[in-house]
């Protein structure tokens, strides 16, 4: 049956001279794999809207689930992240999350539509790729399934009540008198009132006003590393993409 979605791609790879295996990021079906007949060719006519990180709307061929892609057309194109390899390579890490994470036969609306802005965002000239990577990081562990509670401290329901610390293990607030009260023994992060606020944000926000913020210096640096811990801690496993792209920043 034929079957029309919208989908960024996320993944290429060849197979022969003019065909190509594509992972796609769709709004109805999740990550789906699909074949491309031709796209390689130099006269295809899809084969501007299945590059890497084109936005398109998709129309296939399903067999059960077996995907042959039979037109495509251009929505957004974010082929200008090609010409910085830092936010390229950024992007194929992001992509790689999604891959990872993202099964087919699932609604993926929610996935692609914050996918799409991300790559917005970091396709801009100023962009901050790391608050990028952070946000994203950190966001999408929350929609993962992975939402930290941090509304108010677990036992006495402040909102802020002196010091704040994030609980590795239960993620969530304590203050600092519940802390010192209570008899568990886990791994407590202080939070300073600026990190707190950041993380709220994210956590909190609206899809569309998530990248809608700037930051410096020591909370800059500990949105990010804590971000990055928080996502890869509950995913249970690292990505050599992360690992270039970190070694690509060292190196630039």
């Amino acid at each position: 049956m034929l079957v029309t979605v919208e989908g960024i791609v996320i993944g290429k790879r060849d197979i022969g001279e003019n065909n190509c295996f594509l992972d796609i990021l769709t709004n109805g079906y999740g990550v789906i794999e699909a074949t491309a007949h031709g796209v390689r060719k130099i006269n295809s006519k899809n084969a501007s809207s299945v590059g890497l990180f084109s936005y398109s709307r998709l129309c296939f061929n399903k067999t059960g689930l077996r995907y042959t892609l039979n037109s495509a057309e251009p929505i957004r194109s974010f082929f200008g992240l090609s010409s910085d390899i830092k936010k390229f390579s950024l992007a194929i890490y992001m992509a790689d999350i999604i891959k990872y994470t993202s099964t087919s036969e699932q609604n993926g609306e929610d996935m692609l539509r914050f996918f799409a802005i991300t790559l917005y965002e970091l396709e801009k000239e100023n962009s901050d790729c790391d608050i990028i990577k952070a946000v994203f990081e950190f966001r999408i562990a929350s929609m993962l399934g992975f939402l930290p509670d941090l509304r108010a401290c677990r036992c006495c329901g402040q909102y802020i009540n002196g010091k704040m610390f994030f609980s590795a293990d239960e993620n969530n607030l304590v203050c600092y008198q519940c802390s010192v009260s209570d008899e568990k023994n886990e791994d407590l992060v202080e939070l300073m009132p600026d990190m707190l606020h950041t993380l709220r944000f994210v956590t909190y926000s609206d899809v569309k006003r998530v990248y809608g913020f700037t930051l410096k210096g020591a909370t800059k640096n500990a949105f990010t590393s804590f971000s990055e811990e928080y996502l890869l801690k509950h995913l249970g496993r690292g990505f050599s993409t992360l690992e270039y792209y970190k070694n690509l920043c060292v190196n630039i």
